[in-house]
């Protein structure tokens, strides 16, 4: 009997999943149960790793946007195998879910399976849940806490509107996910924030013998940054339309590469928006850092996106100033 999943597993069911073997994935990890490995294992280091390496390989552009789309299509098959073979018995209730805006089920799926397999119950209400339905679905199973996922930044706005709306149940709200630190977690108004499923579980313990004091009231974002959320688009549209004189590249580009440089300009103001919700520069850093890498793996020169960022920067001034020295500091600096 086997108490802990290899490495080689994870390697052995992505060679699986790449090749559309779905049945022949999910028998591998059904397998390890068999062999007695448990199922909080078998997320965490099959699953979960197998999932970050699909990322790692979709952005060196070694794997498309279908392959992403393929595995983790079988990692969703697996994972549904797998709950089947969970306990029944479980202790307490949490609503689980993804934040308002961010579409990254899987993650979010991932961590409330292992709650349910360290004994936790749960509900999991699934990817991008508007805060409304999540204050009905509150009404409906009266949750012990609500576990909120953001996973990305741009959807730091909906992750807010889900802790108001959970609040406004008097139900308190442990957040995280990739794009949640204990400092952002603060600023959007969670009561708590959770690294792992470990750490999720520890405040769960803690809220049971003193349950948290839930303030009803709406958590205060910036409104500069709110109003550089709902100007994304325009403002993009505004920079794409200077890049047509201030790079001249551009003018050879099809109508695919355009599309594209257009969403770049939209993310690159929405990173910025999120990065001034929650006060962290290291939001927009870490993001540039990405889009750079995406670029250079596609060819693309750094000088668009040099040319972008300025294009950006006078567009910003007027809206928020702690953007606008984002996007001018990122202009110099990015390489």
């Amino acid at each position: 009997m086997s108490t802990v999943a290899t490495d080689g597993e994870v390697t052995g069911f992505l060679d699986r999943a790449i090749l559309g073997d779905r049945s022949g994935a999910v028998r591998r990890v059904l397998d390890l149960v068999d062999v007695g490995v448990p199922a909080a294992s078998i997320i965490q280091d099959v699953l979960t790793p197998a999932q970050h390496e699909v990322g790692e390989r979709w952005q060196r552009r070694e794997w498309s946007t279908a392959d992403e789309h393929l595995v983790t299509g079988v990692t969703h098959a697996a994972l549904e195998a797998l709950s089947t073979t969970l306990p029944v018995d479980t202790q307490g209730l949490v609503l689980t879910v993804c934040a308002e805006g961010d579409w990254h089920g899987l993650p979010t799926q991932l961590f409330a399976e292992s709650l349910r397999a360290r004994g936790q119950g749960v509900v999991f209400l699934g990817a991008s849940v508007p805060a409304d339905d999540v204050a009905t679905s509150i009404d409906r199973h009266r949750p012990d806490a609500v576990t909120l996922t953001c996973n990305l930044a741009t959807a730091y706005l909906g992750a807010s509107r889900v802790i108001d709306a959970a609040h406004g149940r008097g139900t308190p709200v442990i957040a995280g996910g990739r794009a949640l630190t204990a400092a952002r977690s603060r600023r959007l108004g969670a009561d708590a924030w959770a690294p792992d499923v470990d750490a999720a579980l520890a405040v769960l313990t803690d809220w049971r013998r003193r349950p948290p004091v839930v303030e009803p009231q709406p958590v205060r974002l910036d409104p500069r940054a709110l109003d550089l959320v709902l100007q994304a688009e325009p403002v993009a549209a505004a920079a794409f339309a200077t890049l047509t004189t201030t790079y001249p590249s551009l003018a050879d580009y099809d109508a695919s590469q355009r599309e594209h440089t257009h969403r770049d300009l939209v993310h690159i103001v929405e990173f910025l928006a999120a990065a001034r919700l929650v006060d962290d520069d290291v939001v927009f850093e870490e993001f540039l850092a990405w889009l750079t890498g995406v670029l250079t793996a596609r060819g693309v020169p750094v000088e668009a996106l040099t040319a972008g960022l300025a294009a950006l920067a006078p567009l910003v001034r007027d809206i928020d100033s702690g953007a606008h020295r984002l996007v001018t500091a990122a202009t110099s600096t990015v390489s």
